[in-house]
């Protein structure tokens, strides 16, 4: 088989598309043939080694993948050859990767692809739909009525986290810097201020002089110790992009019963994941699905190339302001085709 991986750990340049043994699935494993699979900024953070974590070389980049079941390992017999599945926890932890032709998976990490999921669009929004939905309702429990605030809502995870919180009854304040995004945001049920990193949470507080029930920063950016000063009591603070230190009033933390949590949906145990792909999938059954845009569609051959732009910045923007997915498809000719769509 084919895979982009990768032997050692560095920059783009180590990451080499060519030929690797077929994989066999073990006991209790199934081999996926992928027909798509998502670039995450998580994946240079693996490939780079800035995040330690065990890793079986040579082995493929990427975690999220949908495809259709290849073979199956002993034990398995609730799948057939040719059933669409999904997983986000491939490529990390030990596990193999997700750009190749073949990939081995756990079967208790691989969930069915809803009927109506395109394969493109499908695998676009699950980074984003699974960390909206694990962080709103493993971590942060928020609740209907709740102030839900949500800076850097024109990012993949962002525009999730504003989708899945409006779903959950919260009161939702989406904060970008981009006011094209503004529209859109709105027409999901946020009401949106355009402010910058430093002025958010005062920005907020102006318009919910009662205080913030959770406050999201998906960016790394924004003050963290004012978001923190203007919540409500028993107010929780998700770290998603731990950037940046901040100078926190421990005494008003104790006294006022807050919460700052750092959040990674890398460390979610197998449970915890089927039970956040299973509210991911509900959203389709109900006709309302956590969406993403996809920017481009680039082949496998083009995992570096899309490395690079991941971590340069360099992703496609729709005309509304929001942050296009990249996305890797078998076709070697796929590096031309674009798209958007939500």
């Amino acid at each position: 088989m084919h895979a982009a991986s990768f032997s050692r750990t560095g920059d783009p340049s180590v990451i080499e598309w060519g030929e690797l043994p077929d994989p066999a699935p073990g006991p209790g494993q199934v081999r996926v043939r992928p027909q798509a699979v998502a670039v995450d900024a998580v994946d240079t953070l693996v490939r780079s080694g800035r995040w330690n974590t065990p890793l079986a070389f040579p082995v493929a980049v990427g975690r999220d993948l949908v495809g259709v079941v290849d073979a199956l390992g002993a034990g398995v017999d609730d799948l057939s050859p040719g059933d669409r599945v999904w997983t986000s926890s491939a490529g990390y932890a030990g596990r193999p990767g997700a750009t190749a032709e073949l990939v081995v998976v756990d079967r208790d990490r691989l969930y069915d692809v809803p009927d109506a999921a395109d394969p493109v669009a499908f695998v676009a929004s699950l980074h984003p739909a699974t960390t909206a939905v694990a962080a709103l309702h493993l971590r942060a429990a928020v609740q209907a009525g709740e102030t839900l605030v949500v800076f850097g809502a024109n990012g993949a995870v962002g525009a999730a986290l504003v989708q899945e919180g409006v779903a959950s009854g919260a009161d939702v304040v989406a904060v970008v810097r981009d006011p094209r995004a503004a529209d859109v945001l709105g027409e999901w049920g946020a009401e949106v201020v355009v402010a910058d990193a430093g002025s958010a949470a005062e920005a907020v507080a102006e318009r919910r002089p009662h205080g913030i029930h959770v406050f999201i920063d998906t960016t790394g950016r924004a003050d963290t110790a004012s978001a923190v000063r203007h919540l409500a009591s028993r107010g929780r603070v998700i770290v998603l992009a731990g950037r940046t230190s901040a100078d926190i009033d421990l005494w008003s933390l104790q006294v006022r019963e807050l919460r700052v949590e750092g959040f990674i949906l890398s460390a979610l145990d197998a449970s915890e994941l089927r039970e956040v792909a299973t509210r991911v999938n509900a959203r389709w059954a109900t006709g309302r699905p956590l969406t993403a845009h996809v920017g481009e569609v680039l082949g496998f051959a083009d995992a570096a190339d899309a490395h690079r732009r991941m971590e340069s910045g360099d992703l496609p923007r729709t005309e509304d302001g929001f942050v296009g997915r990249l996305v890797l498809v078998p076709s070697a000719t796929s590096s031309a085709a674009r798209r958007t769509t939500r």
